[in-house]
């Protein structure tokens, strides 16, 4: 007679610096930690789903995106901008430009 057992999930492998996790029960897989695509830009990783009784194994291969992760930058390091108190008060003042930093 067979006794019902559950499966059990884990990460063999390829989990550099444990940015992923794995729900040990549903094996959802989650993103733990912050990726960065200039450290790491690919994963593979080593799944394992066990119970009682025996084991089986698959890959998961994880494709990092670049996106722009840094600050916007102001096109001036400083503005200037004088007014006086009739200047009408729903009307700009100033317009500033900020471009994508790099």
């Amino acid at each position: 007679m067979m006794i019902a057992s559950d499966v059990r999930y884990k990460i063999s492998s390829g989990n550099i610096d444990n940015v992923f996790a794995i729900h040990n029960a549903t094996g959802a897989l989650y993103v733990a930690k912050a990726l960065d695509y200039e450290k790491t830009k690919k994963y593979e990783l080593r799944l394992t789903a066990s119970d009682n009784f025996k084991e089986n194994y698959t890959t998961v291969l994880i494709n990092v995106l670049d996106v722009n992760d840094n600050s916007p930058v102001f096109e001036k390091s400083s503005y200037r901008t004088q007014i006086t108190e009739e200047d009408d008060r729903g009307l700009p003042k100033r317009v500033l430009r900020v471009s994508e930093g790099k």
